[in-house]
């Protein structure tokens, strides 16, 4: 699989094409292929099943790279023919963008602020571009991982100033202001009072 997947990431980034002209172009790679033909398409079922894992995995490593901008969200669909005259699965009849009368598949992109793709869905060929956004909005919304704000809570320190309250003790970051969100302060830019303090170990 892996041997598979970095010659499908290769061979898109030089020169996309099929999948059968990707296997001859991987021919000419130093590393030869230790694959047949066959088994790239056994392995699309694989990557599609897997999707919404794979997605989530490049970007919480994408943000250890480079900030991601997410205070606005560009979206747009766009759609693919099939060579084919009936409708099959996700193939679907629906409006082309290329004026063709082929079933056609539906994709439907996030990207950040500063244009980076952030995850895609695809729909069958006769969906309605308007209603393909919330379901992957939802998905988008869910930023972190279970293990990340445990990490991240687990580092949020702070110190006592006697008789007065606490100050935070923590690098901010993108994970600590919606934390702050959810938690409804902001004690990067004030004193926390005892009483308050309290409430927030509450919640």
């Amino acid at each position: 699989m892996d041997s598979i997947l970095s010659r499908l990431i290769y061979s898109r980034i030089i020169y996309p094409d099929s999948k059968l002209a990707t296997y001859e172009l991987s021919k000419k790679f130093i590393e030869q292929p230790d694959f047949d033909l066959h088994q790239i398409y056994r392995a699309l079922d694989v990557l599609a099943k897997e999707s919404d894992l794979i997605q989530s995995t490049v970007y919480e490593n994408s943000i250890k790279i480079t900030p991601r901008d997410t205070r606005v969200l560009f979206y747009d669909c766009t759609n693919f023919y099939f060579e084919m005259e009936r409708e099959a699965g996700i193939k679907q009849y629906g409006y082309s963008k290329e004026h063709r009368p082929n079933p056609i598949v539906q994709m439907g992109l996030f990207m950040d602020g500063n244009g980076i793709p952030l995850a895609f869905c695809i729909n069958p060929g006769n969906t309605n571009e308007q209603v393909t956004m919330r379901p992957l909005e939802k998905k988008i919304n869910n930023a972190f991982t279970c293990e990340q704000i445990i990490d991240a809570i687990r580092e949020y320190n702070f110190l006592e100033i006697s008789q007065k309250g606490y100050i935070p003790a923590y690098e901010n970051s993108e994970i600590y202001s919606e934390l702050h969100k959810q938690f409804g302060f902001y004690n990067d830019a004030e004193l926390l009072m005892y009483d308050q303090m309290n409430k927030i170990i509450k919640k």
